[in-house]
Order: structure tokens, then sequence, then C-alpha cells
């Protein structure tokens, strides 16, 4: 028995092409989740940095009206962590822009930006003044960038993750992917053994079961070489054998007929073997029955028990025969097959003296034909096999042929859309029951 064939696997990148697609989805929604939330808090943030700066300019003001403070005083008076205050250049772009708004109002705020940037501008001293709201090191900022980091770590963390995790959940898809490639060699001993996602245990256990089926079909067709070379190794062997006695010229007129009709036997066997291993390959390649016609079963089985006559009666068998009219719709070279090998081997294993049985009857859906004989029983072991090619039973039931007879029966009813089966008779001996499929619309 061959030894199980181990499973060697590839690299694969599907485990990347997830863990980049966890990416990208992780920066989408991040990006996503960030768009929503400014849109959310857009309004509330800048209406309390208005309020902040609107605050900031009345201070500043109210610091104006005393009239003991410069500018510059103001201005080192108000700054602070979570703002700041600059003078504008005069006749800079920015001057020129403010100046009518700011000079109109107390405090001109301006909004910029998605992400909002909140600038106002007020008139101290007659000079214009801008105040910003975020500085570089305000809170707002660090906190946006430590959600920034967080979500990029995050991501990172989850793409590596991904790649261990999609290792582990794909290894059923790899050791699949690596089964196949054995079996594409021709090692067809090969196990994906079973996960623990039910889905895949389908695939998988299919798998297993192609692979063990082409085991038997490769093993079957070890035997089949096997059988075949035997069954041709042996008459050739005898033909040989006794053609070389046919050279000695002292050899007795009585001898020498004796292995010529040998030879003439053995020829004839494998004549008869070379066309049933035909027949059953193209009965085997065969999906329909093709030649159909009309005929009658009943006569068509009495036919074929007249021409085994001489059989039958060499050995003094009696005949139990209980033909209703039967007709048929079907291929009659392939019925006569049929129950000319199953009637020659009740002949060939009832004993002088015995009896063979011949039945046929009509029900509704089928029609039946039995055909026991007095022979040796079947084990039940043997019952399984005997519609195999080349086997040929126990030592009890073997006898000439090439045990091709009931493989090429079992093909034709098959075909047919019929079952055949063999079983014990209560009373000794054994019957042969072929079922055939009895459509009324054929019959008319």
């Amino acid at each position: 028995m061959k030894k199980a064939t181990k499973i060697k696997t590839g690299k694969t990148t599907l485990q990347f092409k997830f863990a980049l697609m966890f990416l990208v989805v992780m920066l989408v929604s991040s990006i996503i989740s960030l768009a929503a939330l400014m849109l959310i808090m857009r309004p509330s943030l800048v209406g309390n940095i208005e309020n902040q700066i609107v605050t900031l300019a009345n201070s500043m003001k109210r610091l104006e009206s005393v009239g003991k403070y410069t500018t510059s005083e103001i201005i080192s008076i108000c700054n602070n962590d979570t703002s700041e205050v600059t003078v504008i250049k005069p006749k800079s772009t920015e001057y020129y822009r403010v100046k009518i708004e700011a000079s109109e109002h107390n405090c001109y705020v301006e909004v910029t930006g998605f992400i909002p940037t909140v600038v106002g501008y007020t008139v101290i001293n007659g000079e214009y003044l801008s105040i910003t709201s975020f500085a570089k090191d305000n809170y707002y900022w660090m906190t946006i960038m430590a959600m920034l980091i967080a979500l990029m770590v995050s991501i990172i963390l989850g793409s590596v993750l991904t790649v261990f995790l999609t290792r582990r959940i794909l290894r059923p898809v790899r050791n699949l992917t690596g089964a196949t490639a054995m079996v594409s060699r021709g090692h067809f001993n090969v196990t994906v053994p079973l996960c623990k996602d039910a889905e895949l245990n389908v695939l998988i256990n299919n798998f297993n079961k192609m692979a063990q089926e082409l085991s038997g079909i490769e093993s079957l067709r070890g035997d089949f070489i096997s059988n075949v070379s035997h069954e041709f190794k042996t008459p050739l062997a005898s033909i040989q054998g006794f053609a070389k006695l046919l050279q000695d010229d002292n050899l007795s007129d009585a001898d020498r007929r004796e292995y010529t009709q040998i030879i003439v036997n053995e020829t004839g066997r494998l004549s008869k073997l070379t066309t049933d291993i035909l027949r059953l390959s193209k009965l085997e390649n065969q999906t329909t029955v093709s030649n159909k016609t009309r005929f009658s079963i009943d006569e068509q089985i009495r036919r074929i028990l007249l021409v085994l006559e001489p059989e039958w009666t060499k050995k003094n068998i009696e005949l139990n025969i209980e033909l209703d009219s039967v007709y048929y719709f079907g291929s009659e070279e392939l019925m006569a097959q049929i129950w000319q090998n199953i009637i020659n081997n009740a002949i060939k294993f009832t004993p002088e003296n015995g009896h063979i049985g011949v039945r046929l009857f009509r029900t509704d859906k089928n029609i039946t034909v039995r055909i026991s004989d007095d022979g040796p029983q079947i084990p039940p072991e043997v019952a399984e096999k005997i519609f195999d090619k080349f086997y040929q039973g126990d030592n009890s039931r073997k006898t000439e042929g090439n045990g091709l007879g009931l493989a090429l029966v079992h093909r034709v009813v098959d075909l047919c859309g019929g079952k055949i089966f063999v079983e014990n008779l209560y009373d000794g001996g054994v019957c042969f029951v072929i079922e055939l499929p009895y459509v009324i619309s054929d019959m008319q």
C-alpha cells in the first residue's frame, strides 16, 4: 500500500491582499469618520473660538480705553497659551484686505478651511491687529495630531495582525492548493485535513472523496492491466508449448490431433477475450443505447436456450421455464448478451442432472427476469465483487472464462436504466435477478 504523500504548499499572496484590503478600508473609514466628525463639531468649535477671540478683542479695547497702555503693552498683556496677537504690517496685502472690515466692526472674525482656522481683526491705538486662536502648541492641534497618530498606529497594527490571522485562516486553502498540485502530478493518496470552517469542510470533503475515487480508479487500471496480461499470457504459453511439441517428427497422430485441438481452443479463448475487452471498452464509453427496436424478450430467451441446447443436454440439466409474453423497446443485440452470458454461466455451475429456472414476468413499472441454478452459493463478500472486471469468484464457482461476462452484463443493464443483483436461494443454489424499466409509451 502506498504511503500518503506529504503535502507541500508554496507561498501565497492572498493574505497580503487581505492586509492591503484592510489597510484601504481602514484609511477610507478613518477619513470618512474624521470628515463626519469635523462636519458635526465644526459649528460648535467655530462658535467657541469666535467667542474667545471677541472676548479677547473686548479686553484689548477696555485696556485701550484706560489710555495708559501702548499697543505693545496691550499685546503683551493679552497674549496667552491659547491665542496669539500680532500687528499687521502697514501696506501689506492683509492690511488692505482687513482695513475696512476692522474699521467698521469692533472685532471682525474670518473663518477659513475645512479644519477651521479662525482669525479675528481689530484696531488698537490706530494699529490693525490679528488675533489667532490656534497657536502651534494649542491643545486642539495636539488633540488632532494625537488622533491622527493613534489612527495610523491602529492601521499599521491592524494590517500586521491581518497578515498573521489570514495566514491561519487561509491554511486550508493552501493545503487544498498543494494537494491539487500533487493530484495533478499523479499522486492520488493525498488527504487534506479538515478545518473549523463548515463551508471549507464541504470543499475539503469533496476533494478527499475525489482523490479517493481517483486512487481507486488508478488501482483498477493497474489491476486491469495486470489481469489482461495474465489472461493473455496463459493461453499464449499453452500455444507456444504445444506448438513446439508439434515440431517433434516422432509425435503420434493421436497426440498431434490432441495438441492441435488445444492450440485451436486456446486461440479461440484469446479471440473471445479480445472481443470481450473491446466490447466492454465500447460499452463503458457509451452513454446511451442506440438502434432501439420493439421486440419480444420471451422469444429472444427461447432462441438463446435453443442455441445452448447442446451444453445443457450434455449435462442432462432440466429446464423450468416460465416466460410471460413481454415486449421491450431497446437494443436486441445488447439484451441477447445479458441472457446468453447469465444462462451460459448457469449451465457451467449447475451439476449434472441439475435444474435451471428461467422466469420472465412484468409489473406496472418493471420487467423482471429471474435465472436460477443449482450451483454453489455465493458468499456475501464475493457477491459485492462478482460484477467487477476479471473477478471470477471463489474457487467453488470458478471455471473456465475470463471474468468479463458479468461485467458486460452489468454495464448493459446500467445503460438500460435497470439493475441486476444475485441472491442465494433458501433451498440451495443462486438466482440472478434482472430488472428493466417498463415504459408504456415505448411499448406502443
